[in-house]
């Protein structure tokens, strides 16, 4: 459903898009990484999605920050 918001250039939509497809990806990752874990009885898999998912949401902490900064410049000229 979010998809088509994808290329809005809005803080607040870019927001809700970013944190909805990183909910996705990170419940897939957390699914495989317990198969994984399960298989190999090994607590790796979860340290290694745990370390993925902070760095994608720290990504898109950054996206939404730079969005955020370009509305506060336009919203100042």
């Amino acid at each position: 459903m979010l998809v088509r918001f994808r290329s809005h250039s809005g803080s607040l939509t870019k927001a809700a898009f970013l944190s909805a497809r990183n909910d996705a990806y990170a419940n897939i990752a957390i699914i495989a990484a317990g198969f994984v874990t399960a298989a190999t009885l090994s607590g790796w898999p979860d340290l290694i999605v745990g370390l993925g998912i902070f760095l994608l949401n720290l990504d898109a902490a950054r996206e939404i920050f730079e969005a955020a900064r370009e509305e506060h410049r336009e919203a100042q000229s």
